[in-house]
């Protein structure tokens, strides 16, 4: 996997996020993108979030049933 940048820090307009949110939204960000990376394309930007939520214990599995909000 290649080296991706990570989003820049405090941008205009958006809350500056506490050292603890800080780290869990890189936690979020680098599985994302390992996942996405692994499917080779085969997984949405979106899925591959939320799935990196789903394992890191952040968003509840969804089933097949279940329709999701959007």
């Amino acid at each position: 996997m290649g080296d991706w940048p990570l989003p820049s820090r405090g941008r205009k307009g958006r809350p500056k996020l506490t050292a603890e949110q800080q780290e869990l939204a890189d936690d979020l960000h680098v599985r994302a993108l390992a996942i996405r990376a692994a499917s080779d394309g085969e997984l949405s930007i979106r899925d591959a979030v939320r799935l990196a939520a789903v394992q890191l214990g952040l968003e509840a599995p969804q089933t097949d049933t279940e329709e999701s909000v959007e």
